[in-house]
């Protein structure tokens, strides 16, 4: 039975739209590791034995380096696959909890943390289990704060406020050691804390407390403004009305048109050193391996640009209807690091319900991303189409706002929803440390 305690989230973590997005993520990945080791490894295998006969200086290596990192990556694969099943039992079984939490100095090792449960005041001691590159998402930050959804008798799952970075975590090993780290969070003042505030709570505790209207919302965003960055930024933007979508800035980033030709012509410029000067008695084979990478990374990111490019295409077309849709908004911040914008109709009064919301990009450069913060609430002008697959892109003060993820009609029945709107308007989401992530 997952943990319920009074004014903690008794919704699962799994309903969260950004959690339940980190693990299929998170599977997906595992199982392309699997899927490259197992081809690596068939491909090593299967021209293995005839390479030497083809008089190739490189090919036995090669063969050799698919055959013994193939079995490798699988297994990395699996591995991931049995972390990610354990991570979905724990984020689907228990809810999350917002908990003051100290990072414990370990050196070189996996990181450890010290979680303060906000309901029992009980130290937890956890390890995280990743990898290397994944060391960071551990650490509480100046805001002091994890979230956490598991057992702590048997481990769970933590991320940094807003459910979407899941690192596996279990019991610190041994007895002494979880008593040291305890002694440890305790002279760093975890205790004295205050307790962070939690995400909603279930709503048939809340009840109908919860206020969606359009001027209870415009209170909300007024109250969690990004302070100091609103007004037009100082970069300058092309006018997608009238310059190609390549021009945008957003647009190539979100069509993985760049990575993709930057890692083919990395992948170009190797193999021809390698053919020029790579080859003969003292053959060099190094630019081949490099040339190799970067052309399957070329290939991964070109895989990716298929399926982006005409996502950026209709966005672009989108931007460049001829007749908007008015509409007044609202402006919150997501539980990520983007924004949701719920829409209202124009004519309506304060005691209006939203009719939709869409997550969109904030609108700087990726280095000061809050510049040039559209106000909190006001008038909006939608360009696009609202059929079968709406496709839509708000435009604010004659700027475009660059949406995430489709259009989306707001069901208050529905309990996800309620709950997410109950989240982004604050009551019970921590607080961002600074106001910016």
């Amino acid at each position: 039975m997952p943990e319920v305690h009074p004014g903690t989230h008794t919704t699962t973590a799994l309903a969260l739209p950004a959690t339940a997005r980190a693990v299929a993520d998170h599977r997906r990945r595992a199982w392309r590791w699997v899927g490259t080791g197992i081809t690596a490894a068939l491909i090593g295998l299967a021209f293995g034995p005839g390479v030497d006969e083809a008089g190739v200086g490189w090919l036995p290596a090669l063969a050799g380096f698919c055959v013994v990192c193939g079995p490798a990556a699988a297994a990395v694969g699996v591995a991931a696959l049995v972390t990610s099943r354990r991570m979905r039992h724990a984020v689907a079984a228990h809810p999350w909890m917002a908990c003051g939490a100290v990072a414990i100095p370990t050196g070189q090792g996996p990181p450890r943390v010290v979680l303060r449960h906000p309901v029992t005041d009980t130290l937890i001691p956890l390890s995280v289990r990743t990898m290397a590159p994944r060391h960071h998402l551990a650490d509480p930050g100046p805001g002091g704060v994890l979230w956490w959804a598991g057992d702590p008798g048997t481990g769970g799952v933590i991320a940094p406020p807003g459910g979407e970075h899941l690192l596996r975590v279990r019991p610190t090993r041994s007895r002494r050691l979880r008593r040291r780290d305890a002694e440890a969070a305790v002279r760093h003042g975890l205790l004295s804390r205050p307790t962070p505030p939690q995400l909603p709570v279930d709503a048939a505790a809340r009840g109908q407390d919860l206020d969606l209207s359009y001027a209870a919302l415009a209170q909300a965003a007024h109250r969690l403004r990004l302070p100091g960055r609103d007004g037009p930024g100082d970069r300058r933007e092309p006018d997608v009305r009238v310059v190609p979508w390549w021009r945008v800035r957003v647009l190539l980033e979100i069509s993985q048109v760049r990575p993709t030709a930057v890692s083919a012509a990395f992948a170009v410029a190797m193999l021809l050193l390698w053919w020029l000067w790579g080859r003969g008695l003292n053959s060099n084979s190094v630019p081949l391996f490099v040339g190799a990478l970067s052309a399957f990374n070329a290939l991964r990111s070109g895989r990716l640009a298929l399926r982006a490019v005409p996502v950026v295409r209709t966005l672009h077309r989108a931007a460049r209807a001829p007749v908007p849709v008015p509409k007044r908004y609202v402006l919150l911040p997501g539980l990520d690091d983007g924004l949701v914008l719920v829409l209202f109709s124009v004519h309506g009064g304060p005691g209006d319900l939203p009719e939709a919301c869409v997550e969109v990009n904030p609108p700087g450069a990726p280095r000061h991303p809050w510049e040039g913060m559209p106000p909190p609430a006001g008038t909006l002008e939608l360009r696009g189409w609202l059929d079968d697959a709406p496709t839509v892109v708000p435009w604010i003060d004659g700027r475009p706002l660059w949406p995430r993820y489709p259009y989306e009609s707001v069901d208050l029945d529905d309990q996800r929803q309620r709950d997410r709107f109950a989240a982004l308007t604050g009551h019970g989401r921590p607080e961002r440390a600074g106001g910016v992530r």
